[in-house]
């Protein structure tokens, strides 16, 4: 296939309010685009891992020649093992994914084998704020989970404020932003706003920190999300954990992202579906992807204000996933 035959393009996301985590603070976020044929797909540019749209952009073209002129079956692709770009493989396997999906007249979960679920709730995100202003995010969305980013200084003082708003289930997530010692003194006192999980206390180059944090016994589940991007660093952690955050994005394709999510159950971990800034694009792909999954955290639509798809529906904050083939994402019409 020809780079012709492969086009790409790169997209500003313009988030809704300021986001900010403990990796630091967002306004607008870059996506990658590509189609191959009549398939689209996405590569997330996200600034903790360290690609950028361009060298994405070029490593997609370096692939283009390698991918056979008529695709019918996505086991008669090889994507050349020197493309050295988990946001291109993504992207261009997702593409693969919704062109043969379209062939075929089968949506996504089909093709990965996921039975359709009547029920996938998302919970919505809470930006690290002021006490204060996540309290008003949290009472102005009325959802029925949350999960509130921590790792700064008031962890504790926001989830009280929320706590007083809201009677809803609560999911944390510290990207990393706790030392061991922050992490063991806050867990145990954070137990008492009845909190489901956290992600990530610990950075993840200190992969020893869940090890540590599992022999202290916390009743509080603790998931990984930063320190497992790959099948070897989830089968290294698993002993230590209680769940998984597995994204496309992350793994580097729906392909990796099934396998992860078989790895671990056979681990018995639970499973978060998760997403990065991305468009209903990529959001509806990992949807389908959901319905094998505990967990959802799938509401990067809901915090963008220039989406330039339509897929996955919202309906009191549950996913309904789109009835047409492949993907079932479309662009949206200016």
């Amino acid at each position: 296939m020809t780079k012709e035959k492969v086009r790409t393009r790169i997209e500003s996301l313009e988030l809704l309010h300021p986001f900010t985590i403990a990796h630091g603070r967002s306004l607008v976020r870059e996506t990658v685009i590509v189609e191959v044929a009549d398939g689209s797909g996405e590569g997330a540019i996200v600034p903790y891992l360290g690609e950028p749209a361009a060298e994405v952009v070029a490593a997609i073209q370096r692939a283009a020649a390698a991918l056979p002129t008529d695709i019918d079956r996505i086991e008669d692709t090889l994507l050349p093992a020197e493309l050295g770009s988990k946001a291109a493989a993504c992207a261009i396997e997702m593409a693969l994914f919704d062109h043969i999906g379209k062939r075929h007249g089968v949506p996504l979960g089909g093709l990965v084998e996921a039975p359709r679920r009547e029920r996938l709730e998302t919970s919505i995100t809470i930006a690290m704020d002021t006490p204060d202003r996540m309290a008003a995010r949290v009472r102005e969305a009325h959802a029925p989970i949350y999960k509130i980013k921590v790792g700064g200084d008031a962890d504790e003082e926001a989830l009280e404020a929320i706590r007083g708003v809201t009677n809803a289930r609560l999911r944390l997530d510290a990207n990393g932003g706790w030392s061991r010692d922050r992490a063991a003194a806050l867990i145990p006192r954070l137990e008492r706003f009845g909190v489901e999980l956290i992600e990530q206390p610990c950075s993840p180059s200190d992969p020893g920190a869940f090890e540590w944090l599992a022999s202290r016994g916390f009743r509080m589940p603790i998931f990984a999300d930063e320190s497992v991007g790959s099948l070897a660093e989830l089968v290294e952690l698993a002993p230590h954990l209680d769940g998984v955050v597995v994204k496309l994005r992350k793994f580097g394709g729906i392909g990796a992202a099934r396998e992860a999510i078989r790895v671990a159950r056979s681990h018995g971990l639970q499973i978060m579906m998760g997403c990065m800034i991305e468009s209903s694009l990529a959001v509806t792909a990992a949807a389908h992807l959901a319905q094998l999954c505990d967990l959802v955290d799938l509401d990067a639509p809901l915090l963008i204000g220039n989406d330039p798809y339509v897929g996955v529906t919202y309906r009191d904050f549950r996913l309904e996933l789109p009835g047409r083939p492949g993907i079932g994402a479309v662009p949206r019409r200016s």
